[in-house]
């Protein structure tokens, strides 16, 4: 039996670096605004905390591009955190603290009150007991209007990948073996078994098989743990909101809050005319065969009535990044296929935001928005999603220390430019359409 495993979780293979910009505080405040609902305002001085950070990429781009406001990071395994602490202290980051911790001692020892928990690539792969001490942490430490986001494998989608986890699992269990071992074998016999038929029936097998291309050391945590279980997102919804007392807002993919982007068209109707919140729901996750959700709660929801929206989105800016082309877009790829671009609209949109970042008040002035809220709404979610633009953070100037972060990053794995007047990263490696 291996060995590698505590709480039924890997700890032997070190998690790869990754960076995922629905994290950062601009863009989550953002959402939560489309939604309808006050945020916490990521200009000012806010606290943020990730649970489960591994070796912190995340808070380490968010502390350098967020000087004024302070970050923490735990987790439970010892190498990710030592990583962590090093990285920090290289790169002079005073406004950050990782904590060796698992959720049960931070939960027993934590006193702090967070603007923002995050919580990426846990919750569907740990216990009911792990689950529980997430969300109680979330309850005693996100503060009234804070933002909790809770990433997790989903049914329909995720349930596809049951059969190959399955395998690797078991693969793991027969002998001892490092983790990456495990998986390097699990991975050639998954392939000998395609070649050979065996999953001839298995009619979404290509994708599934296509998530055997990552490395060894993230498919440990992917599939190795005990606990791997996808999720039905109505009882997630259900679980946080009768354990921690926070009420699902929406998702931090904005295409997935517009049913008219992301749901096919003959099933508009349907979802439209469906009345119970928690069968709309599951309705919405079927018709995108939704593999992960990236869901976003609140404890006290404040809704903004319809002249303060308007006032606080027409104040929201928008920037054009680095890698957006020239002439525009195309087509948008969405969870329901392609979404044909007005060409004319994109490349005078487009020249604009290479000028200067505009505001959605300004935006919603021209001729072809004009009247047409929720048309502009549609696209910009559409370009936040195809990481053309991005939410405008402030014109600050910012020290050296986010050119160090991109060496270090870069020397890690990570080829990323820092934004710091949008809070973010972007890979120098994108690829337009």
């Amino acid at each position: 039996m291996s060995m590698h495993k505590k709480d039924g979780y890997v700890i032997e293979a070190i998690y790869p670096r990754f960076f995922y910009p629905h994290m950062t505080p601009v863009w989550l405040s953002t959402v939560v605004n489309f939604l309808g609902f006050t945020a916490p305002n990521a200009k000012q001085n806010f606290n943020y905390l990730e649970l489960g950070c591994a070796s912190g990429s995340n808070l380490l781009i968010c502390a350098a591009n967020y000087p004024q406001s302070t970050f923490v990071g735990i987790d439970f395994n010892a190498t990710h955190i030592e990583s962590a602490k090093a990285a920090a202290d290289a790169l002079g980051l005073g406004n950050i603290e990782f904590i060796h911790a698992d959720f049960a001692q931070f939960l027993a020892s934590n006193t702090q009150q967070f603007d923002y928990i995050a919580q990426h690539g846990t919750y569907s792969w740990v216990a009911a007991t792990q689950q529980q001490q997430i969300l109680s942490i979330v309850k005693a430490a996100l503060k009234p209007q804070g933002i909790f986001y809770l990433h997790y494998m989903c049914y329909p989608g995720s349930g596809q990948l049951s059969s190959i986890q399955k395998l690797c699992h078991l693969v793991d269990q027969a002998e001892p073996q490092t983790s990456t071992q495990s998986l390097a074998k699990a991975k050639a016999l998954c392939m000998e078994l395609h070649q050979s038929g065996a999953f001839m029936q298995h009619p979404n097998i290509d994708a599934a098989l296509a998530t055997l291309q990552h490395s060894e050391a993230y498919l440990a945590h992917e599939f190795l743990t005990d606990h791997w279980q996808p999720l039905y997102s109505v009882d997630v919804h259900q679980q946080v909101y009768q354990q921690a007392g926070l009420a699902y807002v929406g998702s931090a993919n904005p295409c997935d809050n517009l049913d008219s982007i992301s749901i096919p068209q003959r099933l508009q109707a349907t979802i439209h005319n469906t009345q119970a919140p928690a069968l709309k729901e599951y309705l919405k996750d079927l018709a995108r065969d939704a593999k992960q959700r990236l869901d976003l709660f609140q404890p006290q929801p404040q809704a903004y009535s319809s002249q303060q929206h308007l006032e606080q989105l027409s104040q929201t800016y928008f920037k054009l990044l680095a890698h957006a082309p020239s002439e525009g877009v195309r087509y948008f790829h969405t969870p329901i296929g392609q979404i044909q671009a007005n060409q004319t609209l994109m490349h005078k949109l487009f020249a604009a935001l290479a000028q200067r970042a505009h505001c959605f008040g300004e935006l919603l002035q021209w001729p072809e928005f004009k009247a047409q809220p929720l048309f502009l709404i549609e696209t910009l979610f559409l370009l936040m999603n195809a990481q053309y633009i991005h939410p405008y953070l402030d014109d600050m100037a910012h020290s050296v220390q986010l050119k160090k972060l991109e060496h270090f990053l870069a020397q890690n794995g990570l080829s990323l430019k820092i934004v710091p007047e949008c809070g973010t990263a972007i890979s120098t490696q994108f690829k337009t359409l």
